[in-house]
């Protein structure tokens, strides 16, 4: 466990200096500041700026999510940071585990920041201290740290670009599996058409899990046990991702 705290706090420094970080979180500071004069000249009413305010920490955050999570790996082999870090007594498992701690953390850092201007913005314009939002805010994070784990999944054996378009076609298809299994019982199809949807159903991870934006805009209460099995879905999710990295870096030759 040391080991993975230790490429976790490495991961956590070398990822935060990295300009395309900081150009994010700024574009991202910046839209929350812009909500805060929307909310007077065009938004108007409260559920608009919070669904305005949580959509953009819900991009900025998927920005993050995508594009360091596929690049982290390649970095480390490009520096040869990775053959240091192995020739150490440092297991390659140690080693992926470490990577997705280390890039939760930085997503976490950029959820804060961004969740606290939100709910800034969301007090300034009379709602007071949104619960419901931060709640969806954190949901969000679950998805993404999800999808970090895919990110790195995929790294272990494709090339950065590829890496990329494997992702955000999951990060898609993730949104869609629920519409499409519930079309095509309506729709009743039947054989190998609804047997391929069932596939994409159960093999592609349910995104639309944690999405509770909208009933965070209209202050919507949520169930009780929302949070706590999309919580255990995410961790199962994230386990089997992680594994199947640490099986196939195993296997590679670096």
């Amino acid at each position: 466990m040391r080991n993975i705290w230790i490429i976790a706090k490495n991961t956590f420094k070398l990822e935060i200096k990295d300009r395309i970080w900081i150009g994010i979180l700024v574009f991202g500071i910046f839209y929350v500041v812009l909500t805060l004069f929307l909310s007077d000249l065009v938004l108007r009413e409260l559920p608009m700026v919070k669904s305005f305010g949580l959509t953009g920490i819900y991009f900025f955050n998927a920005i993050v999510a995508l594009f360091l999570g596929t690049t982290s790996f390649y970095k480390d082999v490009d520096r040869k940071t990775v053959y240091f870090i192995l020739s150490k007594p440092v297991s390659r498992a140690q080693f992926l585990a470490g990577k997705f701690l280390g890039l939760c953390l930085l997503l976490f850092v950029t959820t804060a920041i961004l969740a606290v201007g939100y709910l800034a913005v969301i007090a300034w314009n009379g709602g007071g201290f949104d619960a419901i939002g931060l709640l969806a805010i954190a949901m969000q994070f679950l998805e993404m740290a999800l999808f970090v784990a895919f990110a790195i999944f995929v790294s272990t054996f494709s090339s950065s670009l590829l890496s990329i378009v494997y992702t955000s076609a999951v990060f898609f298809l993730g949104h869609i599996v629920s519409a499409l299994l519930a079309d095509a019982r309506e729709l009743g199809l039947g054989g190998i058409q609804y047997f391929f949807v069932q596939v994409l159903y159960y093999v592609f991870p349910n995104l639309e899990k944690f999405d509770l934006r909208g009933m965070a805009v209209h202050a919507v209460a949520l169930p009780g046990d929302a949070f706590v099995l999309a919580l255990i879905y995410a961790a199962a999710y994230i386990a089997l991702l992680l594994m199947a990295s640490m099986w196939v870096f195993e296997k590679k030759e670096i």
